[in-house]
């Protein structure tokens, strides 16, 4: 009975995990394509409150992404914008984090972190709406696609990457850091 429970959780293990990765690959795709904007100008917000942008003041270039199989990008998903270095959290990030913790509730049980992320992807999924035709595949025992192999056209992730990169380099986190220790 123990040896059928690890197998069955060794399976159900291996396709939540395949499929979460190939989730991630979409909602880093969604979110790229949300992400397209033209530059700010910090002087239109006060970045009190509400009064700040929305997105990131990117213009994106257009990728062709074929989806492959066990790819991670780590980052840490944050920036510091307007002249007082309002702290914000891109969503694409957060959606990496919360395939993170829907992996770790799958090991340890659900949590209330899991069901907020279970419902943040839901979310994030219906909002980038990626319409990008999967083949489907018949092999006799079920009829499905993996959506391995087929190249959707995305907004270039790596450019938010470098933009945070750049972003977490800048003499408003260091003010910030600073502030922290004292």
């Amino acid at each position: 009975m123990l040896h059928s429970f690890k197998l069955r959780l060794s399976d159900v293990l291996r396709v939540f995990g395949t499929s979460a990765f190939v989730i991630s690959i979409i909602l880093n795709i969604f979110a790229m394509l949300r992400l397209q904007h033209k530059s700010v100008d910090d002087r239109q917000y006060t970045y009190i409150g509400d009064d700040h942008p929305i997105e990131l003041p990117l213009d994106l270039e257009i990728a062709a992404l074929t989806f492959e199989d066990s790819k991670y990008y780590k980052g840490h998903g944050f920036v510091r914008l307007g002249p007082n270095g309002r702290l914000f959290g891109v969503s694409m990030f957060h959606q990496i984090h919360c395939l993170q913790m829907i992996r770790l509730a799958l090991i340890n049980g659900p949590s209330d972190h899991s069901g907020h992320c279970l419902n943040f992807l839901r979310q994030a999924i219906l909002c980038n709406s990626d319409t990008t035709l999967d083949p489907v595949y018949i092999d006799g025992s079920m009829i499905g696609s993996d959506g391995l192999g087929v190249t959707h056209i995305c907004r270039d992730w790596s450019q938010v990457y470098a933009y945070i990169k750049e972003n977490q380099r800048g003499s408003v986190w260091a003010e910030h850091k600073t502030e922290m220790q004292s």
